[in-house]
This record gives structure tokens, C-alpha cells and sequence, in this order.
């Protein structure tokens, strides 16, 4: 999110901030609104996600989770693709942080579930290393 704040149309839609003509960039003049985006995914969305993963995946299987979690997550972020105002955002990426919940409870349990006892280690070393080289190299894209 970090390329998206400074842009001009972003906060003019989400109402947080306005452009500066004489110094070409952006001015926020709602911080706690423009940090209030960025962290709802992670608190209430990612969490209670988290949480509801195990339930889920105990009840439905984990493949099955795993599928509904990763369109749950693909819908959320369309959702925040077409967010029309900080509202909109808000509740996308609460939706979005809950696929994103579940799918960081399930996914490691299923690997070491699926993986031989001699290398269940070894799977879910390469799950989170792979999931945190791709936050890397968005971070690194922005």
C-alpha cells in the first residue's frame, strides 16, 4: 500500500489527504484514517481469520479450505480494486485479511500434514520463507 498512499487519485477517493500544486505531492490530513486502512487488514481481518481457519479446515478439509480461502481472498481484493471511498477499503480489506487469515492457518498444517515425516520441517520452512520472499519482493516492487 505503501506506492498507493502518496498517489493522487487514491486520496482524493479515500478523503484523507489533498494535493499540494506548489509541491507536487501529497498532503495527508488524516493520519489515523490513512493508517486505519492499512491496519484493519491485519488486526480484526487477518486474525479472525486465523481463527476460523482451524474450525473450517477441521470441518470442511483442508484442500476444500484452502480453495474457498484463496477465492474469499481473490474476491477481497477486487473488492479493494474498486473501493469508491475509505469505507468501501475498510471493509475490503477486512474481507480480504480473513482469506488471508485462513489461508496462513491452513496452508502450513496441510503441508506437514501431506509431507513425509522425514521432511515436514523442511515444507513448512520453505512455506513461510516463500510467503515472506513475497511480501520482499512486493515491498520491493513499490
Amino acid at each position: 500500500m505503501g506506492g498507493v498512499n502518496t498517489s493522487r487519485s487514491y486520496v482524493d477517493i479515500m478523503k484523507f489527504g489533498h494535493w499540494n500544486d506548489a509541491t507536487n505531492s501529497v498532503v495527508i490530513d488524516k493520519p489515523t484514517l490513512q493508517g486505519g486502512i492499512i491496519a484493519v487488514y491485519y488486526l480484526p481481518g487477518t486474525l479472525l481469520g486465523a481463527f476460523l481457519g482451524g474450525y473450517i479446515g477441521d470441518k470442511f478439509g483442508r484442500i476444500n479450505t484452502i480453495a474457498v480461502a484463496a477465492t474469499w481472498a481473490i474476491v477481497g481484493a477486487c473488492l479493494q480494486c474498486s473501493a469508491q471511498d475509505h469505507t468501501w477499503m475498510i471493509c475490503a480489506r477486512i474481507f480480504n485479511g480473513i482469506g488471508t487469515g485462513i489461508l496462513n492457518a491452513i496452508t502450513p498444517v496441510w503441508a506437514t500434514e501431506t509431507a513425509e515425516h522425514t521432511s515436514r520441517g523442511q515444507f513448512v520452512a520453505i512455506e513461510f520463507t516463500l510467503n515472506i520472499f513475497g511480501v520482499v519482493v512486493a515491498y520491493w516492487i513499490e
